[in-house]
């Protein structure tokens, strides 16, 4: 064999090498979770600690700082990636015209955003946006909660329930709530009265699945203190996740 045939032999093993290394590194940042800091947080998404409420009835705005356990699943098709979550995460409160976003930024990868308005009855989500990336490849879903849901009510005590019933394009959303107890959790060395919340949804539509979550309520911080997520939605893409957060100060930093 010549010299001058030995590179065309060796380009397609070349690229073959080339997508192999490509396809090993796409996988493992696929299968990474990027934690987010308290800094960046308050930057990405808009907030300076204040002492005052956003809104009367509301939480504190800033970066309200959460320790964190789980893990999720993302999928498209047959295609699939588990990963964990980072171990904080950051929930972001800043003011909005009649109320307030809260931003969970679970890591870079999966952002949880929600836009509350301030009524007497209590705080109610009119929109909610969505960010789950896989290798930085993904979009923000920004939906409408048509008609809004009562979140959080003003008054709760042990007992009460409400069923949240909403519409997002055409994903069909109701979620049973109940107050199931009165507890008391530690949070930064402090004893916090909470109100243990259990909601239960289900979605049906081009989506379908359940989301359910366990909120330790402080009324007086209007945060949860402690969060436990659930969720399995299988549709376009698919998504299943467990995550157990605990807040860590009762405080937000700026």
């Amino acid at each position: 064999m010549s010299r001058l045939a030995r590179p065309a032999f060796l380009i397609p093993l070349v690229v073959v090498l080339v997508l192999i290394a490509g396809g090993a590194w796409w996988w493992s940042q696929a299968q990474t979770s990027t934690p987010v800091s308290q800094a960046q947080a308050g930057e990405d998404y808009g907030a300076a600690a204040d002492a005052a409420p956003v809104v009367p009835g509301g939480p504190r705005a800033g970066v309200w700082t959460y320790r964190a356990t789980g893990d999720e699943t993302v999928g498209a098709g047959p295609v699939s990636v588990d990963r964990r979550l980072p171990e904080t995460a950051q929930v972001v409160v800043r003011a909005a015209p009649g109320g307030f976003w809260r931003t969970l930024a679970l890591s870079e990868e999966h952002v949880e955003a929600s836009r509350f308005r301030a009524r007497p009855a209590g705080n109610f989500v009119v929109e909610r946006v969505t960010t789950v990336k896989v290798a930085g490849i993904g979009r923000d879903d920004r939906q409408m909660l048509l008609p809004p849901p009562l979140a959080f009510p003003r008054s709760m005590e042990p007992g009460d329930s409400w069923v949240e019933r909403y519409r997002m394009d055409e994903v069909q959303v109701v979620t049973r709530a109940r107050v199931l107890r009165s507890a008391v959790v530690d949070v930064g060395g402090e004893q916090v009265p909470v109100l243990v919340i259990d909601k239960k949804g289900t979605v049906s539509g081009p989506v379908e699945g359940f989301r359910d979550d366990r909120l330790w309520w402080s009324p007086d911080l209007h945060m949860p203190a402690r969060w436990e997520i659930a969720t399995e939605l299988d549709g376009f893409a698919s998504l299943r996740m467990d995550a157990d957060l605990v807040l860590q100060g009762t405080a937000p930093a700026a």
